[in-house]
């Protein structure tokens, strides 16, 4: 292929692979940009070839003898581009991902020449450990708009600008299917911008009505008789469909009601394929899913267990099931074409009251629609009631996208002033305003000295930091920092770490700003009133979480809680994942205080696992988790007996079979061997 500038062996070897023997303008001007050494924004539609450009940049860096950083919003993309990157190790490039804990080891992330991971774990290594990217020389940020996104935004914001500070003469390209204020985003990135309206599968979008279909001109284009046969007739010619609806569910419901008319449109193989679905009956979730699977349709919210959400996306992409429904949060984190997608519900519930959602998301839901291998054309459509028709024509029809814009906020300034301070960054207010000043925040006229300066009060108070002119991080800051949680987590968890009971300690744990809270419905009677005598105040909706815990490590069945709180099986899976890391800092924190408490250490244990303190010991031996730990005890079981008995001692117990019970004997020697019988 000739491009009319160089590329390397490898981008060529990559085209070939792929199939690729042209490229688009957009692709052609993106590379060109790179190629001159300059930074680049890239704003164009959804799978108009992004990532090839990225990539390019990222093989060109590896010629030169330098390293890449890939940033995507969440985990489950980071895995999902290691997997796509796998292919460059081939010639050589060595691809690592990092999502985990945030105090981790990371001196081994120096040995690979891509790394790929989270914004939030970004953050974390540049406070921690920054020397992981030593001879960084190109950034990837994937996904730009997210620093719009309420929850995540500013930490997104801040890497860009930690980067932008600490790493000079990076090159980085930032990509996006949906920015409204380009200009505005190249200025304060000091990048070139590529923008284009180019896909390789054309979309057209329609408006659906209780009785009819319009286009984008208010035309009308066919007659529907129900909102069931529209979407079955959406599957001629090996079609799928992605439907979005505004809650879980919803999501359910809809997918249930769905399946019974898309049965009819599988295939022999289909229904073979879809009867014998491999999964564990004994994880919630799975009773209600596989019946839907079954008949071709799934659903996805994140109330579901990842794993169950991962076998719905991958009976899809092997186009085993033929409709997807799916909570509009979920969108961004969706990366399944569909010929068709159909937004179902343009009003979501915020807190307080219904209200229509962004056009930025609506635009990134209807990107989905096409398929560049399966299909010529694709579909997007908005479902609306006739009253509703203008509204919905003039806000995403014909409407405007949502300027990107900062979500920093003072609680978010706190928590980054700290993380500033105790990896050196900045030392004083000067440096901390110069610092602020890079960022998105700044750029946008926002007066963050205010919040600054309150946030240096905040800390000073609090133990975290000393100093006057000159600031420098106590023990316990420095401790948070690595942690990286909230410096009010923080406090929280200093005063709870001298309490005795374990109740109270799970409180103190759920009281604090980074574990969320869970609705409490009126009908709900359980015991919310918060002790007295805590040096916090818990609100009912976090002391529910507290009460899911305790039932949690005093192992009751996932679910029995699942049930008796009313709550989704990854609201489960999600507190206990934080409580875990909450656990496992207010040791730390301990430890940092000089107080370490090894009750705590058990503690963390116990949440992790969900487990009582008798099992503690057997859960560090391979494939053993709540359940077999248990049936191990019950069966008179512990670290030494396991040690001294044969695999087929083990085999007797359900659940025990054979390779699993020689793991389980082997490494029971070790630990025995290693004296680590207790456990701590």
């Amino acid at each position: 292929m000739e491009l009319g500038f160089p590329v390397p062996g490898e981008f060529s070897s990559y085209l070939k692979k792929e199939g690729i023997d042209k490229l688009y303008p957009l692709q052609t001007d993106g590379i060109k940009i790179l190629s001159n050494g300059d930074s680049l924004l890239l704003a164009t539609p959804t799978s108009s070839g992004k990532s090839l450009v990225a990539y390019f940049g990222m093989l060109r860096a590896w010629k030169r003898g330098l390293r890449s950083l890939y940033v995507v919003p969440l985990r489950a993309l980071a895995e999902e581009k290691h997997e796509d990157l796998k292919f460059f190790e081939e010639f050589g490039l060595k691809i690592g991902i990092s999502t985990g804990d945030y105090d981790r080891p990371s001196n081994y992330l120096k040995n690979y020449d891509v790394i790929i991971s989270t914004s939030e774990k970004v953050d974390s290594l540049l406070r921690n450990n920054p020397a992981v990217f030593d001879n960084l020389g190109f950034v990837v940020f994937d996904e730009i708009h997210n620093i719009l996104d309420e929850s995540r935004g500013s930490t997104l914001e801040i890497v860009i600008s930690k980067i932008r500070h600490l790493v000079e003469g990076a090159q980085f390209i930032a990509m996006s299917a949906t920015v409204k204020n380009v200009s505005d985003i190249a200025m304060w990135l000091n990048a070139l911008e590529v923008t284009s309206n180019f896909r390789p599968v054309p979309l057209r979008k329609y408006v659906i009505t209780p009785d009819s279909v319009v286009d984008e001109d208010g035309m009308l284009v066919s007659d529907v008789d129900s909102f069931e046969d529209f979407v079955v007739e959406s599957l001629n010619d090996s079609g799928q469909t992605l439907i979005f609806v505004r809650s879980r569910k919803s999501a359910e419901s809809t997918a249930e009601k769905m399946s019974r008319f898309v049965e009819s449109r599988l295939g022999p193989k289909e229904r073979e394929a879809l009867s014998d679905l491999i999964y564990d009956s004994e994880t919630p979730g799975y009773e209600k899913l596989v019946p839907v699977l079954g008949r071709g349709v799934g659903y996805h919210h994140a109330g579901m267990l990842s794993e169950q959400r991962r076998l719905v996306e991958r009976l899809f992409k092997e186009r085993k099931i033929k409709v997807i429904v799916a909570t509009t949060t979920l969108a961004a984190g969706l990366n399944l074409p569909a010929r068709s997608v159909i937004i179902k519900d343009v009003y979501r519930y915020d807190g307080f009251s219904s209200v229509l959602i962004p056009n930025l998301e609506v635009q990134q839901m209807l990107g989905r629609a096409g398929r560049v291998k399966y299909d010529r054309i694709g579909n997007g459509y908005i479902y609306s009631s006739k009253v509703r028709l203008q509204e919905v024509y003039s806000t995403y029809v014909n409407g405007e996208l949502e300027s990107i814009t900062s979500r920093i906020n003072e609680g978010k300034i706190r928590m980054h002033v700290l993380g500033l301070i105790s990896s050196g960054m900045s030392k004083d207010l000067q440096s901390l305003n110069k610092f602020f000043s890079t960022t998105l925040a700044f750029h946008e006229g926002l007066l963050l000295e205010e919040w600054i300066t309150r946030s240096l009060e905040f800390l000073k108070s609090n133990d975290m930091i000393k100093g006057t002119d000159t600031y420098r991080p106590t023990p316990f800051g420095r401790k948070v920092s690595e942690l990286y949680v909230d410096p009010l987590t923080g406090v929280i968890l200093r005063d709870t770490v001298s309490l005795e009971s374990i109740d109270d300690i799970l409180l103190g744990i759920c009281s604090t700003p980074d574990m969320p809270s869970l609705y409490v419905s009126e009908s709900e009677n359980f015991p919310y009133i918060p002790p007295s005598h805590l040096p916090f105040h818990p609100e009912p909706e976090q002391m529910k979480v507290s009460l899911i815990l305790s039932d949690w490590i005093d192992e009751l069945p996932e679910d029995s809680i699942v049930e008796k709180y009313h709550i989704w099986p990854a609201d489960l899976r999600n507190r206990v994942e934080i409580a875990d890391w909450l656990s496992h800092s207010l040791y730390e924190i301990s430890r940092a205080l000089n107080l370490g408490r090894t009750e705590l250490r058990a503690l963390n244990y116990r949440i992790s696992n969900g487990i009582q303190q008798d099992l503690i010991p057997l859960v560090f031996l391979p494939n053993v988790g709540r359940v077999r730990a248990r049936r191990l005890k019950m069966n008179g079981f512990d670290l030494e007996r396991i040690a001294n008995s044969t695999p087929r001692d083990l085999e007797r117990i359900q659940g025990f079979g054979e390779r699993i019970s020689e793991s389980i004997v082997r490494e029971a020697k070790k630990l025995v061997d290693k004296g680590v019988t207790h456990g701590l």
